[in-house]
């Protein structure tokens, strides 16, 4: 069945029973149009997922907006007391609905169970990514890394060894540099921020491909200037893909005149351990 869309509804998947004539175990799948807000909750907005509570005008709302359960409440839509009740007829709509992956526009053909939304929208691999490099407008689809090796090949890489303060040598107009422990498989960014008045910051990321809680690394940076040392050190935050833009926990403010006075070779080291 060919439907038109309309902007203010949603298509979503129902499974429903089967023909008279069909076995009980059978079920068909229909696809039908409703109403975006008919699957929100009349109080707080925000999505139906179980438990259900309705008052005895038909109201429903989610369990956070109904926190005294089946005892007596004040219904938020009717504005006086009420009586809250189970809606199970909803609860056994809503296990059956299933919807397009909110990046379906990117390439996800999934159709995800309701209730499971939030979660896949959260790990789909298909959510638009952001990039901590000044002026890339994102991407789809990779790990960051491997969008740095692909989409960034000006972005120079150094070799570093795991222990050792070493130079870094940084260009004034660098966005950022990769150093590269001696094994080869480990990577970090040095992100240049200017988003700053009278300077720039610099941090640290670990490039993992997959989520890991093996390994942690500390880092320490130094930038050196003719007032003297200016460091930072803590924990590198591992990162397989940005779904927010990227806000450094922690940063080393450099003035625009350390930057402004080594044009060619900025005095920029880090150790990693």
């Amino acid at each position: 069945m060919t439907m038109q869309h309309h902007p203010n509804v949603k298509v979503v998947r129902v499974e429903g029973e089967a023909a008279a004539a069909t076995s009980h175990h059978d079920k068909e799948k229909i696809t039908v149009a409703i109403d975006a807000e008919l699957l929100e909750c009349g109080v707080c907005f925000g999505p139906l997922t179980p438990p259900l509570f309705q008052c005895t005008k038909g109201h429903i709302s989610c369990s956070e907006c109904c926190t005294d359960g089946a005892l007596d409440y004040d219904c938020l839509m009717c504005r006086e007391p009420e009586t809250a009740t189970r809606c199970r007829v909803m609860e056994r709509i809503l296990d059956g609905l299933s919807v397009p992956c909110a990046f379906r526009q990117h390439g996800c053909a999934e159709m995800v169970p309701y209730a499971d939304k939030q979660d896949h929208v959260a790990s789909c691999i298909h959510a638009p990514c952001h990039c901590p490099i000044a002026g890339c407008a994102g991407y789809t689809g990779a790990s960051l890394r491997y969008h740095i090796k692909v989409d960034h090949p000006a972005v120079q890489s150094t070799l570093v060894r795991l222990g050792c303060l070493t130079a870094l040598r940084m260009r004034g107009g660098e966005p950022a540099r990769v150093a590269c422990l001696g094994n080869g498989r480990t990577e970090f960014l040095l992100v240049v921020g200017q988003d700053v008045p009278s300077g720039r910051t610099l941090s640290v990321l670990h490039l993992m491909d997959e989520p890991s809680d093996d390994e942690d690394f500390k880092y320490k940076i130094e930038v050196v200037g003719e007032a003297g040392v200016l460091s930072l050190s803590g924990q590198a935050e591992g990162v397989e893909r940005l779904a927010k833009p990227y806000q450094a926990s922690a940063f080393l403010f450099v003035p625009n005149a350390i930057w402004d006075s080594s044009p060619e070779d900025v005095p920029v080291f880090i150790e990693l351990k």
